[in-house]
């Protein structure tokens, strides 16, 4: 029997979600390289390739409530874990992904258990994400509790990876420094390719969210944005695309479209097809590091994106001059810029030329790439 590096994800493809996107590519990827890669991920994930190793228990639920969302994080975790045991002698390395955060911690004991050396690939940094939401205290017996086993988890791992700058330097101040490194997130390239770019547009000058609308966003703050640029001119439509609050969305304006969540290969192309893509986190210290993938999407599709409030995704898109950045969220200033950018065709194609400019530096196979070619724990 060949040796294997284990991928552990909650979530995988087809599935149409934030953590398969950012594994899929480095299963291609590590593969180049020589590796055999399994994944072991939920029963969620509706594939039946040989690969892929699924548990009894579907992918956590963000819709769940607290207490039902922990049991189903620890009974994946276990689940996995056990399959990871029974597996071990064919493998050689293995990488853990982060949130589920009880479920990473549980198969990095497994894994601990086992002896293999294990990579931890943080997406949202757990408990501080709880303590940010005001989920739970910073001074609560919990968070103590949550705070050791993040610091077990790191302690165990040969190197840890994280999405942004501003993560990996807070992780490095915290704990260890040597052991954290930048793996950024991005589109797929392989999906998200050059022939998007003679998509045709919509009639309607069309603004777009996909994703799910979870804790680190507020549906209420894009309704109060859909509802000033329908008082405005009711012409422009808004698309939502995912696991967006049905009863909510009926106080919307007939301005909204909302579609559900679609495989990656036909997402490309519905952003494509649309003129702006938008993304208002909640205002909170944790969104200061946050750079979703969704903004990633929009890039690779061609298409300028709206973002807020002041961090690392607004500097970058800044910087690159892709769109139009808010240090603070305001639904007359989001909804303003849409109506001038509609308006001002000049603008928004010096935008779309921008994004089409600089977007290969945001590929996520290119990315993934660089980094495993240094060998996967040789950092």
């Amino acid at each position: 029997m060949s040796q294997q590096i284990f991928i552990i994800t909650s979530e995988y493809p087809p599935m149409p979600a934030a953590a398969a996107s950012r594994v899929s590519p480095w299963v291609g990827v590590l593969n180049d390289f020589g590796y055999e890669t399994r994944i072991f991920t939920s029963s969620s994930v509706k594939t039946s390739c040989s690969s892929v190793t699924k548990s009894f228990w579907a992918t956590p639920s963000n819709q769940a409530s607290l207490p039902i969302r922990l049991l189903q994080e620890i009974l994946l975790g276990l689940d996995i874990g056990v399959r990871i045991w029974f597996n071990r002698k064919r493998c050689i390395g293995c990488i853990v992904t982060s949130p589920p955060f009880f479920m990473a911690c549980i198969c990095a004991f497994f894994v601990k258990l086992s002896r293999i050396p294990y990579l931890f690939d943080v997406r949202d940094r757990y408990p501080r994400v709880l303590v940010d939401l005001g989920v739970i205290g910073s001074s609560d017996l919990l968070c103590q509790v949550l705070e050791r086993l993040e610091s077990w988890m790191y302690r165990g791992a040969k190197m840890i990876t994280s999405v942004t700058d501003g993560l990996v330097a807070e992780l490095k101040f915290t704990f260890t420094p040597n052991k954290f490194h930048l793996l950024r997130n991005g589109f797929d390239e392989s999906i998200f390719t050059g022939e998007l770019f003679d998509t045709k547009k919509r009639a309607a000058f069309t603004v777009v969210y996909h994703g799910r609308m979870g804790r680190f966003y507020n549906f209420d703050t894009y309704l109060a944005i859909i509802k000033r640029v329908y008082d405005a001119d009711s012409s422009i439509r808004f698309l939502m695309v995912g696991d967006i609050p049905q009863a909510t969305s009926s106080n919307a304006p007939p301005s909204l479209e909302i579609l559900p969540a679609m495989k990656l290969e036909k997402l490309a192309k519905v952003l494509a097809s649309c003129h702006l893509g938008i993304c208002m986190l909640r205002e909170l210290p944790v969104m200061r590091s946050a750079f979703p993938a969704k903004a990633y999407d929009y890039i690779g599709a061609g298409i300028p994106v709206l973002v807020g409030p002041k961090g690392e995704l607004t500097q970058i898109v800044d910087q690159f001059k892709i769109g139009t950045t808010f240090e603070k969220i305001s639904a007359k200033e989001v909804a303003d810029t849409i109506l001038h950018l509609k308006n001002d065709s000049e603008v928004w194609t010096k935008m779309c030329a921008n994004v089409k400019k600089c977007r290969l530096n945001f590929g996520r196979r290119k990315i993934a790439r660089k980094f495993f070619s240094q060998g996967l724990f040789n950092h």
